[in-house]
């Protein structure tokens, strides 16, 4: 790719099909350095950081070429420093999540400019040091912060040095790449990636891109628990370590590098 660009593809797409549509251009303010997209299915609308130029973009759900966004996050007041992977939104509550490796930053929904955040988790007690990955539940109001090989559960309206009120952790939790996390709110279920066979542990891109699969844990857990679940593919790589769910079709999308990868996991859903 020589260019930084949003591709939107048939569902069903399959081999090396042209996308339907993509988001590219001077216009857009995107770049080669974000990670993560996040999508607000109740309102229609694509979120997605911006580390270089300090920001959260949100477009249309429908933006075509040299859109420009309908809104920037973005000034001194918002306290963005580096946000260069996960931004989580809850529709319901209208708030908007920003992680920060070593602090979250909370803004309304429909924050636009140079918006100060209405909550900030920071300091030693929150164990927020390295984080990369977060999600939301919005029917349980609670919030889950990837924090290396560890998962971070607070509540949801929680603020300053606080701690988590769950930490799932340790060996038997093979817990690997929490940079990219999902969320399934109507089982409480948090999909991560995780370490497989004699894999020992991966970067902060995602690790274990070649071995390791997918795993489900739940809100509810706390300590050194194995998952519910884990998805591997016998056949070689899951394809990446960006995730994404399907609840209409009972898929789990995996992406990164050159290619997407789409398995049937009805179990979780």
């Amino acid at each position: 790719m020589a260019f930084p660009r949003i591709a939107t593809f048939a569902r069903l797409a399959d081999g090396g099909v042209a996308p339907k549509r993509s988001i590219a251009g001077q216009a857009t303010l995107l770049n080669r350095g974000m990670h993560d997209i996040t999508y607000d299915a109740v309102h229609d609308e694509i979120f997605i950081a911006n580390p270089f130029a300090q920001a959260v973009l949100v477009f249309r759900g429908g933006a075509e070429g040299d859109e420009a966004p309908i809104r920037v996050i973005q000034g001194p007041k918002t306290q963005m420093a580096h946000p260069d992977y996960a931004v989580a939104v809850d529709p319901v509550h209208n708030e908007l999540f920003v992680v920060e490796k070593e602090y979250i930053l909370v803004y309304p929904r429909d924050a636009h400019g140079d918006t100060a955040p209405i909550r900030v988790i920071r300091g030693p007690d929150t164990g927020v040091n390295r984080t990369q990955g977060l999600v939301v539940d919005p029917i349980r109001n609670l919030l889950v912060a990837g924090n290396g090989s560890k998962l971070l559960i607070f509540n949801r309206t929680d603020n300053g040095n606080v701690k988590p009120r769950a930490i799932i952790a340790g060996p038997h939790t093979g817990i690997s790449g929490t940079s990219n996390l999902r969320i399934y709110p109507p089982k409480g279920w948090i999909i991560s990636r995780f370490r497989g066979g004699d894999e020992q542990g991966g970067d902060e891109e995602g690790g274990g891109r070649e071995g390791g699969g997918v795993a489900v844990w739940s809100v509810n857990d706390n300590g050194d628990v194995p998952p519910l679940w884990a998805l591997t593919n016998p056949e070689g790589s899951m394809g990446g370590s960006r995730i994404a769910l399907n609840p209409k079709g009972k898929e789990l999308i995996v992406g990164g590098g050159t290619e997407v990868k789409v398995y049937s996991f009805p179990e979780i859903f």
